[in-house]
C-alpha cells in the first residue's frame, strides 16, 4: 500500500506518523518509504514523523508513549 497519487485530493491536512520501530508486519523500511513517497508528493506538507520502539502491537503496548505522541501534535 502506498499513497494516493494525486496530490491534489490529498495531503492537505497535516500529517503525523507513528512509526514502530520493531514492526515485522511494516518493517522500518517500507514505513520510511511510505512517508518518503508521501512527502514527495506533497512536499509542502510533510509527515510529522515520531517513532515508538516496539512490534506492531506498539499503540497497545506502549499507550503512554503514543498518548505523549498525540498530545505533541496538532
Amino acid at each position: 500500500m502506498g499513497p494516493p497519487r494525486e496530490k491534489d485530493t490529498w495531503g492537505r491536512i497535516p500529517r503525523t506518523f507513528i512509526r514502530l520501530a520493531n514492526d515485522n508486519s511494516m518493517p522500518l523500511a517500507v514505513q520510511n518509504r511510505y512517508i518518503s513517497e508521501a512527502d514527495a508528493l506533497t512536499p509542502d506538507n510533510l509527515f510529522e514523523v515520531f517513532s515508538v520502539e516496539s512490534g506492531h502491537a506498539g499503540f497497545f503496548r506502549r499507550p503512554g508513549e503514543v498518548v505523549d505522541i498525540l498530545t505533541q501534535i496538532g
